[in-house]
Protein backbone atom coordinates (compact mmCIF):
# COMPACT_ATOMS: atom_id res chain seq x y z
CA UNK A 1 0.00 0.00 0.00
CA UNK A 2 1.21 3.32 -1.30
CA UNK A 3 0.58 6.69 0.56
CA UNK A 4 0.36 10.42 -0.81
CA UNK A 5 -0.13 13.25 0.91
CA UNK A 6 -0.33 16.74 -0.87
CA UNK A 7 1.77 19.53 0.28
CA UNK A 8 1.74 21.89 3.13
CA UNK A 9 4.92 23.93 3.60
CA UNK A 10 7.30 26.89 2.93
CA UNK A 11 9.74 27.31 -0.19
CA UNK A 12 12.59 26.16 1.38
CA UNK A 13 11.29 22.70 2.07
CA UNK A 14 8.70 22.56 -0.56
CA UNK A 15 10.89 19.97 -3.10
CA UNK A 16 11.45 17.76 0.00
CA UNK A 17 9.76 14.67 0.09
CA UNK A 18 10.01 11.80 2.89
CA UNK A 19 9.33 8.55 2.07
CA UNK A 20 8.28 6.49 5.31
CA UNK A 21 8.34 3.10 5.51
CA UNK A 22 5.97 1.46 8.06
CA UNK A 23 4.88 -2.30 8.69
CA UNK A 24 2.08 -3.02 11.66
CA UNK A 25 -0.94 -0.90 9.95
CA UNK A 26 -4.25 -1.79 11.22
CA UNK A 27 -6.05 -1.17 7.57
CA UNK A 28 -9.66 -2.81 8.82
CA UNK A 29 -10.97 -3.82 11.52
CA UNK A 30 -9.67 -7.67 11.32
CA UNK A 31 -6.46 -7.28 9.33
CA UNK A 32 -2.95 -5.88 9.69
CA UNK A 33 -0.81 -4.50 6.97
CA UNK A 34 2.29 -6.13 6.57
CA UNK A 35 4.29 -3.42 5.02
CA UNK A 36 3.61 -0.09 3.48
CA UNK A 37 5.07 2.77 2.12
CA UNK A 38 4.39 6.68 2.79
CA UNK A 39 5.45 9.36 0.67
CA UNK A 40 4.69 12.90 2.69
CA UNK A 41 6.21 16.81 2.05
CA UNK A 42 8.86 16.86 4.53
CA UNK A 43 6.56 19.49 6.48
CA UNK A 44 4.26 16.76 7.19
CA UNK A 45 6.68 14.42 8.34
CA UNK A 46 6.60 14.77 12.23
CA UNK A 47 2.81 14.74 11.62
CA UNK A 48 2.85 11.41 9.34
CA UNK A 49 5.02 9.95 11.87
CA UNK A 50 2.82 10.47 14.61
CA UNK A 51 -0.28 9.14 12.56
CA UNK A 52 1.90 5.76 12.28
CA UNK A 53 2.68 5.40 15.91
CA UNK A 54 -1.53 6.23 16.88
CA UNK A 55 -2.29 3.71 14.38
CA UNK A 56 -0.37 0.97 16.02
CA UNK A 57 2.25 1.14 13.25
CA UNK A 58 6.50 0.45 13.75
CA UNK A 59 8.52 2.75 11.34
CA UNK A 60 11.14 0.70 9.99
CA UNK A 61 12.86 3.21 7.68
CA UNK A 62 13.09 7.13 7.02
CA UNK A 63 14.85 8.70 3.67
CA UNK A 64 14.65 12.08 2.56
CA UNK A 65 15.05 13.33 -1.06
CA UNK A 66 15.26 16.40 -3.13
CA UNK A 67 17.21 19.83 -2.21
CA UNK A 68 17.37 21.14 1.01
CA UNK A 69 18.37 24.78 0.61
CA UNK A 70 16.63 26.52 -2.04
CA UNK A 71 19.48 29.03 -1.88
CA UNK A 72 22.54 26.66 -3.02
CA UNK A 73 24.42 27.54 -5.89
Amino acid sequence: MKVSAGTRGSSFSSNRQVTIQVTGLANNDYVRSSDCTMQVPYTRMNETMRLVHRLGGTITGVSVSGSGDSSAS
